[in-house]
């Protein structure tokens, strides 16, 4: 059935690039995303595991060549999206379990907590940043030492703004996110962070 689905998957007028597993992760699921009416799908829930980025050494060339395949991978998906008139109903986001230490290691950094997120999309209040960004001087209030960042916002408020916007009522958030009520008060009229038009 998927194959008979994605066989009539439209030509997209930004071409994927077939050089890159992240590009080729995401046409795939445009194509299905299309095809959503022949699979009888009306939500859908996409996950892309993109590795790579555990940089001990050479961080600044490794991160550059990541970055430039991640923008590239992101420009090809939105326009897909974009072309078959969804990019409203649509988003997409990443997550990470660590970030990296702002001091160096010698050739590159280790592993931290505090790092940055990025939400792409129609319903997304985009072109800003959100919560607290930090200083990233050493010896900050939220450096713990050895560069080692204590975050400003917690996981819980964003993926509880994302479980919104896909539908779960207000009522369930705690259900999901037990820890929630210590950085937002579900059932408040704002919502936890405020990038998705919710």
């Amino acid at each position: 059935m998927l194959t008979s689905a994605l066989a009539n998957a439209p030509t997209f007028n930004v071409p994927f690039d077939d050089e890159s597993e992240l590009s080729m992760a995401l046409c795939m699921i445009a194509k299905t995303i299309a095809a959503r009416d022949q699979l009888q799908m009306s939500r859908q829930i996409f996950f892309v595991e993109y590795g790579g980025w555990d940089h001990h050494d050479e961080l600044l060339q490794n991160q550059q060549a990541k970055l430039t395949e991640l923008d590239n991978a992101l420009y090809q998906f939105n326009a897909a999206l974009e072309q078959l008139g969804v990019s409203n109903n649509v988003t997409t986001f990443s997550l990470s379990e660590f970030a990296r230490t702002l001091t160096s290691n010698g050739n590159g950094t280790d592993h931290s907590w505090g790092g940055n997120v990025f939400v792409m999309g129609g319903a997304v209040n985009g072109r800003r940043f959100f919560g607290t960004y930090p200083s990233l001087q050493l010896d900050s209030p939220l450096e713990i030492g050895s560069g080692t960042l204590i975050p400003t916002t917690s996981a819980d408020e964003y993926f509880a703004e994302i479980a919104l916007w896909y539908g779960l009522p207000a009522s369930e958030l705690l259900t999901l996110f037990p820890n929630l009520g210590y950085f937002y008060t579900p059932g408040s009229p704002n919502p936890p962070l405020g990038f998705l038009n919710i």
